[in-house]
């Protein structure tokens, strides 16, 4: 089995969400962080045909790009990586010592809907860079969706806002708050659903993949 550049990129992301990983039989691959506030499941096109842990899957990318065009060959025990004359034998962890997403995860009735571009991503996470702040709002007033980045422990940090839509379905008001190391996501357009029950579903329009994030205490609905 050969494993495509669009799973690979997946797997780079995943890896930065947490670097143990259990691959289960079929399309489908899932993640979730340590502190579990992060879960990410991804759909594609390879058949994997066995279930199978990795503990460190930085380690298993970087044997995966010693070999040009890999070929994986699956064992009881392990994966063989295979190109020609070169060969790579990686063994599999046990499965229990990992951190792996035990069920799905059921979304509460989500209040308020917004798309969230790919420019729009990096306009805000280089405003949170630049002045040196760690959440991301998200605020709804009457209709009118913005993205702020500012210290919501200090009433007179410099903030940053963004207009995400003037006219939102959803017209109480909300401040929404999310921790900018949590936002763990590949490149690309987003919808974003947000549930006052503080978690949010991000769905990427350009890949296969979506993201469930924790929102932070002091996020509020309705007031």
């Amino acid at each position: 089995m050969q494993v495509s550049n669009e799973t690979i990129e997946v797997l780079k992301n995943f890896a930065g969400i947490n670097p143990n990983i259990v691959i289960s039989p079929g399309q489908k691959l899932k993640t979730i962080s340590e502190a579990k506030n992060i879960m990410a499941e991804a759909d594609i096109t390879e058949d994997f045909p066995l279930e199978f842990g990795i503990y460190d899957l930085h380690e298993f990318l970087s044997v995966l790009s010693l070999v040009d065009n890999p070929q994986l060959d699956f064992d009881e025990n392990f994966v063989k990586v295979t190109n020609g004359g070169l060969n790579v034998k990686y063994f599999y962890s046990e499965k229990d010592i990992l951190t792996t997403p035990q069920k799905d995860i059921n979304m509460p009735e989500c209040e308020v809907g917004v798309n969230i571009s790919v420019d729009q991503i990096d306009t805000i996470k280089k405003a949170a860079a630049v002045l040196g702040h760690g959440e991301l709002v998200i605020k709804g007033d009457n209709g009118k969706v913005t993205a702020e980045v500012y210290d919501t422990q200090d009433s007179t940090s410099n903030t940053f806002s963004l207009v995400l839509d003037e006219d939102n379905q959803c017209k109480d008001s909300f401040s929404f708050i999310f921790n900018m190391p949590n936002l763990k996501l590949m490149g690309g357009d987003y919808y974003v659903n947000i549930s006052s029950k503080l978690i949010s579903h991000w769905t990427n329009s350009d890949y296969p993949v979506n993201y469930f994030i924790a929102l932070e205490k002091g996020s509020s609905f309705g007031v």
